[in-house]
């Protein structure tokens, strides 16, 4: 693909953070995205969207660092490819995507966290039980959740701020975490480790009761140590409100006496998610095109020395 225009969307602040945080060197941004899309474009063994915004994410990810860029690329590609069947060609305007967005088992909350970070939220019993094993597989339910992602990876709040995920417990029950169980879901989240893309930045569990440890048993064995730091269990909304702005949470979960701003009831948060990605098809269709997914690792040539581009800034 040809270099585009890139023109950087975040506030002052966020360009720091970019900068202290991620290595990101405005001045010399568009050098390193040109030094990974030549590398990119050298490869046969693969296919990789080299647009600015999406190697910008991918720097983002690896800290700048070119060897990093080129691992994630390599990690996200063969992940994709071998797992197509709920990755590519994703439709927002679906029965079934639509249909599970609105019933309310996957969210986003309007707007940041006072961090500038997305809040995605799972009420994980919004379906009954009988009704997912009879009309949905854990593959399409992985469809819905890509198909989020997907609308918001270009997002450079995102990219550079992270996300929280905010995961509702109430009233699941040993049946239910059986489809967490499954064999497909365990080996799909433990491949896909090394192929996320993004600072997933906490994992919070309100309401679980008695069962966190069977939860935490499942995947403890291939989390990522970070991530593991980062799950939190909430026993209380008083202790949810202490990591989320009540603006950003749904009427049901907020105290009586609240006379704030307010995101609307879960109903209307779902809603909201479900037209924005209806409104993102094209879009959504476009990054995803099976065509543009590809890897043969037998066609991959043996590891050349990096190049160094990024010049040192001597003031």
């Amino acid at each position: 693909m040809a270099e585009e225009s890139y023109v950087c969307t975040l506030e002052e602040k966020y360009i720091k953070k970019a900068k202290d945080e991620l290595n990101e060197i405005p001045s010399d941004r568009l050098s390193a995205v040109q030094a990974l899309r030549d590398w990119v474009n050298e490869q046969k063994h693969f296919k990789f969207d080299t647009r600015t915004i999406n190697l910008i994410r991918i720097l983002r990810h690896s800290k700048y660092s070119q060897a990093k860029a080129r691992e994630t690329i390599e990690n996200v590609t063969k992940f994709f490819y071998k797992n197509k069947n709920c990755i590519s060609n994703l439709d927002s305007h679906s029965k079934t995507v639509q249909e599970v967005i609105r019933k309310g088992q996957l969210m986003m909350l309007p707007g940041y966290d006072d961090d500038g970070r997305v809040v995605f939220f799972y009420k994980l019993n919004a379906i009954p039980f009988e009704e997912i094993k009879k009309k949905y597989s854990f593959f399409e339910f992985m469809k819905v959740m890509n198909l989020i992602f997907v609308s918001i990876m270009e997002d450079e709040m995102f990219q550079v701020n992270g996300i929280v995920m905010i995961f509702d417990m109430t009233g699941i029950s040993l049946k239910m975490m059986s489809m967490f169980n499954d064999p497909d879901s365990l080996k799909y989240n433990k491949e896909s480790q090394n192929a996320q893309v993004g600072r997933i930045k906490g994992f919070h569990y309100y309401n679980v009761g008695g069962l966190f440890e069977t939860i935490f048993a499942m995947y403890k064995p291939f989390m990522k140590q970070k991530h593991k730091e980062r799950l939190r269990v909430h026993e209380t909304l008083e202790s949810l409100y202490k990591y989320f702005p009540k603006r950003m949470l749904p009427n049901e979960f907020l105290p009586d006496d609240y006379d704030g701003p307010r995101a609307g009831s879960l109903s209307e948060i779902a809603a909201q998610t479900a037209d924005r990605v209806y409104k993102m098809r094209d879009i959504i269709l476009d990054r995803t095109n099976s065509d543009n997914l590809f890897y043969d690792e037998s066609k991959k040539k043996a590891a050349e020395p990096l190049q160094h581009f990024r010049k040192l800034n001597i003031e």
